[in-house]
Parts: structure tokens; C-alpha cells; sequence
């Protein structure tokens, strides 16, 4: 009988704690303590943690992660490797067909393409990691082997914009593989324009610059291909007849490029 009457004064003090304890921690007066709580709780979780890290069972884990770092590194180096292998491929190519070699040729990386969406729209121009730094000036040719890719229209110190043929704002004095002369004109279509109708150009031909490099020796070098005519539209009621055609170049897979200098 002494053992329940004790249980009931013990019984309310500890419901009334428990009730005191509710209202403080509703009203957020309890902060200071699950603060305090949290930073016991979580030198303990540090600690534990650093233990069991250094237990014998746990070394597998550590070898796993090692061999992850070492993984990472060495796709690393795969992708620099083939980057370098890429670019090694595409410089001793552009050598073996450098025209005119009274030119110096500057190799850049293609590092952007502002008007592409892969799957929606072709690249009408690049950016390219050569600059004012690197002496590139707007009107510069830039090539692929012996293929026109585009020409250079902005320069800053490091970087330059490159305006691609098949760009609307390029145009230039172009011939066929038979000396045909007409104005090239880019766009969604490339065309051979103002071609006289009395001169006799046809499917297959290659379209060539003509060539236009001004006092500097900047511009574009004679002879670079430009594409090829893929049909003809010649109306004898017309003064001109022209021509459309295709570029031979890969405008989105190309991560390379060649800029033809001024004249050595």
C-alpha cells in the first residue's frame, strides 16, 4: 500500500514536467537545448564515424574509393588523349594540303557555336580560341585542308567569331573549276549568283574563290573549294543564271580549324 501511494505524488510530478516541457518547446524556448543536444550528438557521429572508418572490415570501401579516383583520372587523361590525337590528325592533314603556302596558317580549337541547336538548326558561325593576341584580324580566311570554312568577323584578345559560308552575311567573288566568276552568296542555301547567261556552268562543277586579299594581305586566298553545284537555274528570259550548291565540310563536327595569315 506505501509502494502506491508513493507512485502517484511521482506519477504527477513527472506529468506535470512533461506538460511544462511540451508548452516550452511549442512556444521555442527549448532551443538552446536540442542546439546544445545537436552538439553533443554530433561529436558523437564524428567520432563514431572516424572509427569505423578505421576498422579493418571497412578498408574494401577505401580501395573502392581509390580505385573510383584512380578511374576518374584516367578517363581524364583518355579524353585529353584523344583530344590531342584528334588534333595531332587534323594538323598533320591540313600540311600535307596547306594552299597557298605563301601564307602562315594559325591552328585553332572551335570552342562555341552561339546560332547552333543540335537536332534544329546547322552552325552559321564559331568561336575560336585565337585573338588580337594572336594577331588574327576581321577578314581572315579560315580553312579546313583546302576548304573554305568561313571568315573571321570580330576579334577580341582571345577569342574571334568566325562568320561560316553557309552564314547570310557572307559573300564573296567566286569562280567554277572552268574559270566561270560569279558572286557566292551564303545562307540557308549557298548559291553561285550573277552568273552571266551566256557562260555554261553545270551540275558537279566545283566552286573556287576567286581570291581577294587586300594591301595588309588579308583576305581570302585564290583557290580555296567552296562546294559543289548541285543544279542550275537558268531562265533565257533573265541577264543572269544561277547556281546552288553544297559545302563539303561538316560544319557541327568540326573541332579544329586553320586561319590563313598575312602573307609571309
Amino acid at each position: 500500500m506505501q509502494r502506491r501511494e508513493n507512485f502517484w505524488p511521482a506519477f504527477l510530478v513527472v506529468l506535470f514536467l512533461c506538460v511544462v516541457i511540451l508548452i516550452l518547446s511549442l512556444f521555442g524556448k527549448l532551443k538552446f537545448l536540442s542546439s546544445f543536444l545537436e552538439k553533443g550528438t554530433s561529436a558523437v557521429q564524428s567520432f563514431s564515424t572516424n572509427t569505423f572508418q578505421k576498422l579493418s572490415f571497412t578498408s574494401g570501401n577505401k580501395e573502392i574509393k581509390k580505385l573510383k579516383d584512380e578511374n576518374l583520372s584516367l578517363l581524364s587523361k583518355i579524353v585529353d588523349y584523344e583530344r590531342l590525337k584528334k588534333e595531332n590528325s587534323a594538323l598533320l592533314d591540313q600540311f600535307k594540303t596547306a594552299y597557298p603556302t605563301s601564307y602562315n596558317l594559325l591552328e585553332a580549337a572551335v570552342i562555341g557555336m552561339s546560332s547552333f541547336i543540335p537536332g534544329v538548326s546547322t552552325p552559321s558561325d564559331f568561336i575560336i580560341n585565337k585573338g588580337s593576341k594572336d594577331n588574327l584580324k576581321v577578314g581572315m580566311a579560315v580553312v579546313i585542308k583546302n576548304n573554305l570554312v568561313g571568315i573571321i568577323s570580330k576579334v577580341s584578345e582571345n577569342i574571334a567569331r568566325v562568320n561560316l559560308i553557309n552564314n547570310s552575311s557572307s559573300s564573296f567573288t567566286a569562280k567554277t573549276q572552268n574559270g566561270v566568276t560569279g558572286v557566292f552568296k551564303g545562307g540557308v542555301s549557298l548559291t553561285i549568283n550573277n552568273v552571266l547567261l551566256s557562260e555554261s556552268i553545270k551540275t558537279g562543277e566545283l566552286v573556287l574563290t576567286k581570291g581577294s586579299i587586300n594591301s595588309d594581305g588579308i583576305g581570302i586566298p585564290p583557290d580555296l573549294v567552296v562546294g559543289e553545284i548541285i543544279s542550275v537555274d537558268k531562265k533565257p528570259s533573265e541577264l543572269f543564271q544561277k547556281a546552288e550548291m553544297k559545302s563539303f565540310v561538316d560544319f557541327v563536327s568540326l573541332s579544329t580549324v586553320f586561319v590563313y595569315t598575312q602573307i609571309k
